[in-house]
This record gives C-alpha cells, structure tokens and sequence, in this order.
C-alpha cells in the first residue's frame, strides 16, 4: 500500500504565505495551493514537487522560469487564475501535462522550447482569436491538445504539423468557419475530434485522408448542403456510428452514435448523410474513391446508411485521458469547473 504523507507547508515569519498541503504517494510529492488568494509563487515548496496544483487564485502574470528548481515536475495546473500572460522561460525539461484552461489569455505563447516534453495541452475556455505560425513547434511529443471554448475564427496551415503523436484535439465551440484541408495530415494515432458548436459549413474535399477516426463530434454547425458537401457526406455514411453528440458528464462508452445530429442548415434540418445531392456533378477520378471524390448518383433517400461504410471504433483507447472529454477525476465537468487534479476535455 502506498505511503500517504499528509503534510503542511507552514507560513514562515520571512515569507509568510498561504497553507498548501503536501501529499506524497510512492515517489510522487503533489502539492495542493489551490483556492489560496496567490498572488506569485509560494517560497519553499518542496523541490522534489511533481504535481503542483495553483488553481483558482489571482496569478494575472506567470512566469515558468519561477519552476525551474522544480526539475521533477511533470504536472502544473494554472486553470482559473485570471491569467492574461504566461512568460515562457528557461525549461522544464520533464513537465507532461500544463492546464491553462479558464482564463483569460488572449494569445498563446511558443511552448516548444520551454516544454520539450508536453503531452497534454489545456487552453480551454480563454479568449484566443487566432494562433500564431508554428504555435505547436516543438511540442513533438504532444498527444492531448484542448482549445474548446475559445474565439477561434481561422487555424492556419500546418498548425499540428509539429505534433504527429496527437491523439485527441478539441476545438469545440469556437468561430471557425473553415478548416484548412490539410489539418488532419500525418496524425496517424488521432482517434477523437470535436469540432462541434462552430460556423462550419463544409469540410474540405480530402480532410480525413485515411484516418480511422472512432469519435467525431460534429453537430451545431450550420452545414450547408450543396454539391460542395458531397465529399462530406460520403464520409458521414462511411463513418456514421463513429460519429457522436457531445453530451456533458456523459462517459463516452455510454454514448450512442448519432450520425443524424449532422444537419443542413439549409433544408430544414435535413440529415447531411441522407442529402441526395441530385443534378450535381460528378468530381474527380474512379482512382480516387478512397478520398470520396467519386460521387455516384447513389439513393440515400432511405433511412439507412450506406451498407459498405467503415466503423472504427477503440472505446478503450479513447478513455485513456484523464481530462477533456474522457477525464475520470470526480469532479464537475469542464464546462462547470476544472477538476483540482489532474483530469480534456477536454
């Protein structure tokens, strides 16, 4: 049985500072300063400290080069500290998971060369309105990336192109209008998408490549139904029971595909899967179906999707992480509030 330490970092005459309890668990020394007013960084935290928890205070400005005696940290949770810059100095060459969400930056800072070692990326819930060229250089090791909840209008090209090992990538209720086609491209091991609640209306002919993509969130965008959705509209039948509404606290093995949730804003919130897609042309070459980009005049007037469509589906790999949409810590959900340790949606 492990051995649990309960320990209390006690206010000193010289630096006198809020209580933040110490647990430690095999080799692991988590320090809790959640909810304790900070304004910085308490002194004398443990230096052997490899889960540091500051939520919930009053950080406005932070600075990483503050944790570099800390070389053993692996987890640092800044959500809810109404930060509006976070300083990216010196490195921490071992931290794997950084949780940013529900603040108030306006721009994300070049991670790459402070945090080689990033696995898990929470910007949910801030108010970044673009990301910059090469956001994501040198983040090669990146598996987890969450922007929910932000002001997203655009992505720009290339923008995972650094981070081929992604698993999971969230951009869910955002602005964005249009995907650049080449997105998804090198992300062999991406088994979660969500990209509901946006102003999509089309995907690019091409988008999912070849991926094998077992949960896709889609719905709440206003997807127009013309000869341009074709493409998507043969994957929605190729793919209808990976395809899923997001509902918060809801696990996802407990999920029911709904590839119907997929509607056209333009007729009545007609299915796209079923839009019959009559008098337009047919694009492309037969060489090319393995990118739908042969339609055939096929009948999808019916109630049933295509018989030859593929499903995918790893339900247990897909609830490996701890946060975001699969996160199995026992507090409220994401969109309420963080949970007050490690947790994506997510």
């Amino acid at each position: 049985m492990p051995l649990l330490l309960l320990l209390l970092l006690l206010p000193s005459p010289l630096h006198p500072h809020p209580i933040c309890e110490v647990s430690k668990v095999a080799s692991h020394l988590e320090v809790n300063c959640d909810k304790r007013n900070l304004t910085a960084l308490p002194p004398d935290l443990p230096k052997d400290t490899t889960i540091l928890h500051l939520s919930e205070n009053l950080l406005y400005t932070f600075s990483l080069a503050t944790l570099m005696p800390y070389t053993r940290l692996t987890q640092l949770n800044l959500d809810r500290c109404e930060l509006t810059k976070l300083q990216v100095d010196g490195t921490l060459p071992v931290l794997g998971t950084l949780d940013l969400s529900h603040n108030q930056l306006q721009s994300l800072p070049l991670l790459g060369q402070t945090l080689p070692a990033l696995t898990v990326l929470d910007v949910s819930f801030n108010r970044l309105t673009s990301l910059p060229l090469g956001a994501l250089r040198g983040l090669g090791e990146l598996q987890e990336l969450y922007l929910k909840g932000n002001e997203l209008k655009t992505l720009p090209p290339g923008l995972l192109t650094p981070t081929p090992k992604l698993e999971k990538l969230s951009l869910a209720n955002n602005n964005l209008t249009e995907l650049p086609a080449g997105l998804l491209n090198g992300l062999e091991n991406l088994d979660t998408l969500l990209l509901q609640e946006n102003s999509l209306y089309t995907i690019p002919k091409g988008f999912f490549g070849s991926h094998l993509l077992p949960f896709a969130f889609l719905h709440g965008n206003p997807w127009l139904c013309n000869c341009e959705i074709l493409y998507f509209r043969r994957w929605l039948q190729d793919n209808a029971e990976n395809v899923y509404v997001w509902k918060q606290g809801v696990d996802v093995k407990a999920m029911t595909s709904n590839v119907a949730s997929v509607q056209c804003d333009n007729s009545d919130k007609f299915p796209v899967y079923k839009y019959p897609g009559k008098g337009c042309p047919t694009l492309g070459d037969e060489g090319d179906t393995d990118l739908y980009d042969y339609y055939p005049e096929e009948d999808t007037e019916g109630d049933k999707v295509r018989a030859t469509r593929t499903v995918v589906k790893f339900p247990t790999k897909a609830h490996t992480t701890p946060w975001g949409l699969f996160y199995s810590w026992s507090t409220a959900s994401l969109d309420s509030q963080m949970p007050s340790s490690l947790h994506p949606t997510q």
